[in-house]
This record gives C-alpha cells, sequence and structure tokens, in this order.
C-alpha cells in the first residue's frame, strides 16, 4: 500500500499496521505471526477472478529471494484455522514458492469489514480489468448504501471516474466477458455503448472483434448511429472500408471544440459532446441516472425539482 491511499483505504492501512511495502517483514515484528500456509482458506468475498500467471511466477521468484515484504490480513475461525482477507497474490505466491508458512496480521472482523476490506485492496490496484473494477464499485455501492459521490471519496477516485466505470455494467454480457478477456477494450465498450439499441450494440461489437475497430473508429459508427438511426453501411463508406477500418466519412471536429468538449465533461462529470463549428453547433449532455442529472443540476447552479 501506499502513503496515497484514502478513504477506506487509510482504513486498510491501519490494519495492515501501516507496514512499507520495502520492509521486510519477519516473524519478529509486532503484531505479525507466521502461519502455515495450510491453515488460511481462500475469501468467499474475493470480488477478483483473474490473476496473471506471469505475474504470480514474477512474484513467487522474488519472494525465493526477498520473502514476503508485506503481511497478508487474514480472521480467526475455529481450531486454529483462518480466513483470508486481504492478500491473496502473496498468499498464491508464497505457494507457489514453496513456502510453509506466511507473515500474517490477524484480526476479529465481521463479514462486512472482511468484504470492505477485499473490495478495496483490489480496487487500489492497478491491473484489474475495467469490469473487475466496475464490479468492486457496484459491490462497494450496495452492501454499504454508499451514494457514487460517497463511494468515489472512500476509494479515492474522481465521481466522473467510478460513474464512468460503473456504467460498463450496462453492456451485455458478452462484450463485458471480451473486456475482461482482453479481447476489446473499455474505451471500445464506451463507444458500443453509446448506441442505444440492443441489436445496434451488438453489431458493433461484432465489428470491433471481427475487423479489429480502433477505438475511434468504434466511435465514429457509434456517432454515425447517432446521427442516423443506424449503424454505416457500404452505401455511405464503401463496403471495404467497412470491412477493414470501420472508418466513416464524418468531418473532423474543430480542435477549439475538443478542446472545449473534454472540459465540459471533466467539469460535469458527465460525457458532454459538441458538434458543427465554432460559429453554429449543438451541445449534447449525457447522463446514466437520477444521480448524474442532479449533479449537473447542481454544478449549474440549479435544483432538479
Amino acid at each position: 500500500m501506499t502513503s496515497g491511499n484514502r478513504g477506506l483505504g487509510r482504513g486498510l492501512d491501519a490494519l495492515l499496521g501501516g507496514v512499507r511495502e520495502d520492509e521486510k517483514v519477519t516473524s519478529d515484528s509486532a503484531e505479525v505471526r507466521m502461519i502455515p500456509v495450510g491453515t488460511i482458506s481462500p475469501n468467499p468475498h474475493q470480488p477478483r477472478r483473474e490473476f496473471s500467471e506471469e505475474g504470480l511466477s514474477d512474484l513467487a521468484a522474488s519472494i525465493k529471494t526477498r520473502g514476503v515484504l508485506q503481511p497478508i490480513l487474514v480472521r480467526s475461525l475455529s481450531n486454529n484455522t483462518y480466513e483470508l482477507v486481504a492478500g491473496e497474490r502473496r498468499l498464491r505466491a508464497s505457494k507457489r514458492a514453496g513456502l510453509t508458512e506466511i507473515p500474517t496480521l490477524i484480526r476479529e472482523m465481521s463479514d462486512q469489514e472482511s468484504l470492505a476490506i477485499a473490495l478495496i485492496e483490489n480496487l487500489q490496484r492497478e491491473d484489474l480489468n475495467a469490469v473487475e473494477e466496475a464490479l468492486g464499485y457496484q459491490r462497494l455501492q450496495q452492501e454499504f448504501g454508499l451514494s457514487q459521490e460517497e463511494l468515489a471519496r472512500q476509494v479515492g477516485k474522481s465521481r466522473s471516474a467510478v460513474a464512468n466505470s460503473l456504467r460498463l455494467l450496462n453492456l451485455s454480457d458478452s462484450v463485458q466477458v471480451d473486456i475482461q478477456q482482453g479481447a476489446i477494450s473499455a474505451g471500445h465498450g464506451r463507444a458500443i455503448m453509446a448506441v442505444s439499441a440492443a441489436d445496434a450494440q451488438e453489431s458493433l461489437h461484432h465489428r470491433v472483434v471481427e475487423n479489429g475497430l480502433t477505438v475511434r473508429q468504434a466511435e465514429a459508427q457509434a456517432t454515425f448511429f447517432k446521427q442516423n438511426g443506424r449503424l454505416p453501411g457500404a452505401e455511405e463508406v464503401g463496403a471495404e472500408a467497412v470491412a477493414k477500418t470501420g472508418k466513416t466519412k464524418l468531418k473532423p471536429l474543430d480542435p477549439r471544440l475538443v478542446d472545449l468538449q473534454q472540459s465540459l465533461s471533466d467539469m460535469l462529470g458527465v460525457k458532454v459532446k459538441l458538434s458543427g463549428s465554432p460559429e453554429k453547433g449543438k451541445v449534447t449532455v449525457s447522463y446514466g441516472g437520477e444521480d448524474e442529472l442532479r449533479l449537473i443540476a447542481e454544478k449549474l447552479g440549479v435544483s432538479l425539482v
């Protein structure tokens, strides 16, 4: 954990005893015990499902050389057995490295506390895929009754970042699976989500996967759909262009409008779309629920009755 963690993350640091990653933990460290790895069962609340084999192998190699630099966190069960709360990668890598014991902090905590810490630890990792991150936010929000504003504060993220992440869960299961498996990016997912019709979303998803469209190309097709109520076909861009690149003949947005569009999106915390020219055009503000609508109204200095 780094010193920059905020909200519940600070609570996680406290539970871990403030041990820094660069401090090797030994059995003599305060409150740290060496526990047999065979007595520790997995955390049933673990939100993370994908673990990089390469990452685990690298961590196992490091543990063989330097030991476990940060203790795992468990809670007591019975008969000298424990349930993992935080540190599954370290536990898995330690087993892979052949360790029979691992430095451990033991804390008494409820199911909710265990879930909160497991979620926060995972959300503060940088290698979560976008859907895992969104599912973590959703579970924290549901389990603890948090608003998006409160959730963002607890995990140390901007509200717009949390809202954009949660919106990915509105995508179909097939799109979410492809994001989780790395077949497409979260940017592709947001482009697909910009298409309102379910059948058109599926078609655009298919084009992205089959034709290797870039995020920008997928966004261009989504823009075409918004303007025409359908995805572009051969009659608009040529059969070869649709099949190979997905590019549409859309007039590029003035660079000044591009900058303004981004600034407005950042200010309001939602997606803002500008079209036209600096002389004449249209501003479209999108929101995904009443919470977002209220936030937009507050930012504009008005109230939602």
